[in-house]
C-alpha cells in the first residue's frame, strides 16, 4: 500500500521547488490461468489467458506436458495462448511459467481436442468360462462411428466362434464391450472420453451380479491403437448368468453409467442395467473398474457419465457369432466437479474416496454390506428383506 507518487515540495522567502519521486515494491511473480480445463472438438479455436503480475514485471512462457512451447505467433502480446484450430496433437497439460529476479511462479489448464483421430475400429480376443462352459479364443471386432448430429457414438460389434451352448446366455453380456463403448463415446462438452485419458492403454474391471445371485467377472486389458488407428482389447471372462436366459427372448433397455475419479489413474463406475426376459423386467448390478497411468492422459472431471441407448443383442448358431450394438455419448452433467453422495473429497481434493456408511451407527438392523458410493443392509440366513 505504500508503493506510489511521492512530492516534496520546500519553500522559503527565495521561491519554491518540487520533486517528484515513485516508490515502486518489488514482489516475486503471482499467475492465474483461465480456464483451467477445456475440452473442444477438433478444428475449433482455444485461448488460454495467462494473468501474470509481480514486480519487476516477470516474463512469460508456456509449456506443454513439460516441454518449452517454441515462440511465435499462436503467443499473444497480453501473454495469451491462441491455438486457432485445434488438433488431436495440442491435447496435453498446459503450464504458464512467469518469472522475475525475485523468483517464479505457474499455473496449469489442461486441453483435451476430441473428434477426427479416436480409434473407429477395435479388434481383439476373449476367452474364459460361462456357466461351465469354456470358450477357446473367441475373436471381438467392433467398429465405432461418431455421429455429432445426434451426439452419440454408434457401436456395432461381434465376436465369433462362440459354441451355440453359451452364445445365447451371453446376449445380456453388454458389459463385454464396456470399454468399448467407455473409451469411445461420443464426448459432449467439459466431458473427457477415456481414449483422451488413457491414450487407449489401460485395464477395465468389470463385475455383473443378478438378482438371483450369479456372478460374473470380465477382465479387459486394452493394448493401446496399432499402426492403422485400431484399438486392441483383450478379455478374460469368468463366472455364470442365469440358466433360463438361454431359452428366453431378451430385450435389453437403456442405461447410464455414472464413472468417479476415485484416486491417480482410478476411475470407478456403476450401473443397473435391466432387460425383459419374456415380458418381465430382470435386473443386475454391474460394477466397473478403470486403471491406467496418468502420466500419459489429462485430469478426468470427478464425475462423468456414459449414457447407453438404442441396445440390441442376438446370436447365430449357424455362424457361431454374438453380435452387440448400441449407442453411446459422454458427459460431465451439472455437478462434474462434486464428489456424489456416498463418496467424500480425497487428498488436495484430487478426486472423490468411498464413503463407508456402514461404519455409521444405525445404518442396518443386522448386517451392513458397503459397496462403491452405496451399502446394502442383508438379513440372517432364513430371513430377507
Amino acid at each position: 500500500t505504500d508503493a506510489g507518487h511521492y512530492r516534496c515540495v520546500v519553500e522559503n522567502d527565495a521561491g519554491t521547488a518540487a520533486k517528484v519521486v515513485t516508490l515502486a515494491l518489488q514482489s516475486a511473480p503471482a499467475v492465474a490461468v483461465t480456464p483451467r480445463a477445456v475440452a473442444v472438438r477438433a478444428g475449433q479455436r482455444v485461448l488460454l489467458h495467462c494473468a501474470a503480475s509481480g514486480e519487476p514485471t516477470p516474463s512469460v512462457e508456456w509449456w506443454r506436458d513439460g516441454e518449452p512451447l517454441p515462440e511465435g505467433p499462436h503467443v499473444l502480446p497480453n501473454a495469451t495462448l491462441l491455438l486457432a484450430a485445434a488438433t488431436h496433437r495440442d491435447t496435453g497439460n498446459y503450464s504458464c511459467l512467469a518469472r522475475n529476479t525475485l523468483g517464479s511462479a505457474v499455473a496449469h489448464a489442461s486441453l483435451a481436442v476430441q473428434g477426427g483421430w479416436e480409434p473407429h475400429r477395435v479388434r481383439g480376443s476373449l476367452v474364459g468360462i460361462i456357466n461351465t462352459y469354456e470358450l477357446s479364443v473367441t475373436t471381438l471386432d467392433a467398429s465405432v462411428l461418431d455421429d455429432p448430429h445426434s451426439g452419440t457414438t454408434a457401436v456395432r460389434s461381434s465376436i465369433g466362434s462362440v459354441p451355440p451352448a453359451v452364445g445365447p446366455l451371453m446376449r445380456v453380456l453388454v458389459a463385454i464391450i464396456a470399454p468399448v463403448y467407455w473409451s469411445l463415446a461420443h464426448a459432449g462438452r467439459d466431458a473427457q472420453s477415456g481414449f483422451l485419458l488413457t491414450r487407449g492403454t489401460f485395464r477395465h474391471e468389470s463385475q455383473l451380479e443378478f438378482a438371483t445371485g450369479e456372478l460374473l467377472r470380465v477382465t479387459h486389458l486394452a493394448r493401446g491403437a496399432d499402426a492403422t488407428g485400431t484399438l486392441l482389447l483383450d478379455s478374460v471372462i469368468s463366472g455364470s448368468v442365469p440358466e433360463s436366459i438361454g431359452e428366453a427372448t431378451v430385450l435389453l433397455q437403456d442405461f447410464s453409467e455414472r464413472y468417479v475419479h476415485t484416486g491417480a489413474g482410478r476411475l470407478s463406475g456403476g450401473s443397473v442395467q435391466s432387460f425383459l426376459r419374456d415380458g418381465r423386467i430382470i435386473h443386475a448390478h454391474c460394477n466397473h473398474t478403470v486403471v491406467y497411468d496418468p502420466s500419459t492422459g489429462l485430469q478426468p472431471p470427478r464425475v462423468q457419465h456414459v449414457r447407453v441407448s438404442a441396445v440390441e443383442a442376438s446370436f447365430d448358431p449357424a455362424l457361431e457369432e454374438l453380435r452387440f450394438q448400441l449407442r453411446a455419448s459422454l458427459d460431465a452433467g451439472a455437478n462434474r466437479d462434486q464428489c456424489p453422495p456416498g463418496f467424500i473429497l480425497g487428498p488436495q481434493q484430487l478426486y472423490c474416496l468411498d464413503l463407508d456408511e456402514c461404519q455409521m451407527l444405525n445404518q442396518c438392523q443386522h448386517k451392513c454390506r458397503n459397496s462403491l458410493g452405496s451399502y446394502r443392509c442383508i438379513c440372517p440366513p432364513g430371513y430377507r428383506l
